[in-house]
């Protein structure tokens, strides 16, 4: 696999602008922080078989692709069949370009120019930073309205871990929504199956839901590199939570609004969020290991 190198201490990552602005490879002392891309998944799954990858201009889904935005109806094109939805935005799909590198740092950019609008009608321009240091790897996410309207925007980041036995999850948060069966967030519930503020087993889990107001980090033990934390700046309010049984891995995925926000702009705790002509969205996420530096 080609790709930009970065290191840093113990650290290695490995960086893929053609593939979709994603990361291929994240370990530190040769352990799997991450999940590794194996070149056969990657060879048939693509972008999907990396370790992370980008979420811009919105996350997640967007209920069978319709939205409306300003009075005007629009329909988006179903972009991973047989899903019936709009899903994890364009960025995912589309090559990256190098604006820099170095030893431990790279950016990577991405200029739509709205030229697609069943895929998205609105310009955009999106940057990421990666940064590695002792402590772990830090991405900073960046997303500008280049259009003459504003829109319905929002970023997030995609990172998977490897599932391995005894593995554990904990975070906080105000609670989640239930999907329904067409995967779209339902009834908004809290309590005590939506508490992970003591860490749970994550291979009892089957979870596919956004977690409302989290405190912005998330513990995952018992991997062979340590005890992964993720942690997030406040423009990410929502954790997606997905714990496919059987699958291999799990992901946790901070994200500036809920799925289907843009339809659901009046639900406490969406996100929905308007981005003006010019007006910027920018978060940053960090991927570390405790007790390391």
């Amino acid at each position: 696999m080609g790709g930009i190198e970065l290191r840093a201490g113990g650290w290695h990552a490995l960086i893929d602008a053609q593939l979709g602005g994603s990361v291929l490879q994240l370990s530190h002392a040769g352990e799997p922080v991450l999940r590794p891309t194996m070149p056969e998944e990657l060879r048939r799954s693509g972008v999907r078989a990396s370790a992370c990858y980008p979420l811009v201009p919105f996350a997640n889904r967007i209920g069978y692709g319709r939205m409306r935005v300003a009075g005007k109806d629009y329909l988006l094109h179903a972009n991973f069949p047989p899903e019936p939805h709009a899903i994890h935005g364009i960025g995912w799909q589309r090559s990256w370009h190098v604006s820099m590198q170095a030893p431990s740092m790279a950016e990577l950019m991405l200029s739509y120019g709205g030229d697609s609008p069943h895929e998205w009608p609105f310009a955009f321009d999106a940057r990421q930073r990666f940064e590695l240091t002792r402590g772990g790897l830090q991405i900073m996410l960046t997303l500008v309205n280049r259009d003459s309207t504003a829109w319905p925007a929002g970023i997030g980041l995609h990172p998977y871990l490897p599932a391995c036995p005894g593995q554990t999850l904990q975070f906080e948060s105000d609670g989640a929504w239930r999907n329904r069966p067409d995967r779209l967030p339902g009834a908004y519930v809290a309590g005590s199956e939506w508490d992970f503020s003591a860490p749970k087993l994550a291979g009892q889990l089957d979870l596919d839901h956004d977690f409302r107001q989290w405190r912005g980090w998330v513990r995952i033990g018992g991997g062979s590199a340590g005890t992964v934390r993720i942690a997030a700046t406040d423009t990410f309010p929502v954790l997606r939570v997905f714990t496919p049984p059987g699958r291999g891995f799990l992901a946790v995925e901070p994200v500036s609004h809920a799925a289907d926000a843009v339809n659901r702009a009046w639900e406490e705790g969406a996100g929905y969020r308007l981005l003006a002509p010019g007006e910027a969205l920018t978060g940053r996420v960090s991927i570390e290991l405790e007790g390391r530096a």
